[in-house]
């Protein structure tokens, strides 16, 4: 077995603290998962808000600048509209563990895809830099999407 690079490692890092932080530290999004998802970022706590509008979406709008040239950042950008058209038509009532089930599925392919690409990627190109911030991004947020889908279908 290879050793993780430092990249990795941190990453990992992210998403274990992020799957325990609501036990530890008693974070919670005030969302459980089957609480009813309206789309609607005011209703959410200050620092879920934060993240989505504040890292979440300028990253993945950040894939458009590379669609031409990258497989992943077309999978990022077309993940993020493919997991959004359920909600805005209405084709079935979403909660929160059914939006982390389709953030899996639409999103998990562009982690993939980027993480395969992460070794042969300059990170001091501005697409390199794309990639590792939607690699964090990505490990992240899908890490309490796990987490909501795994509460809602399995537990």
């Amino acid at each position: 077995m290879s050793k993780l690079s430092w990249f990795w490692r941190v990453v990992l890092a992210a998403v274990l603290l992020t799957m325990l932080a609501p036990v530890l530290l008693g974070v919670d999004a005030g969302l459980s998962p089957e609480s009813p998802w309206s789309g609607q970022v005011e209703a959410v706590p200050a620092w879920l808000r934060l993240w989505l509008l504040g890292v979440l979406f300028p990253v993945f709008l950040a894939s458009l600048f590379f669609v031409r040239r990258s497989l992943g950042a077309r999978a990022a950008a077309a993940g993020f509209v493919l997991s959004h058209v359920p909600m805005m038509v209405h084709l079935f009532d979403v909660t929160v563990g059914v939006v982390g089930l389709m953030h899996l599925v639409c999103w998990g392919p562009a982690l993939v895809l980027l993480a395969r690409q992460r070794p042969k990627i300059d990170p001091k190109t501005p697409y390199g830099v794309w990639v590792h911030a939607m690699l964090v991004v990505l490990a992240i947020s899908l890490a309490f999407d796990l987490r909501d889908a795994l509460l809602y279908f399995v537990l």
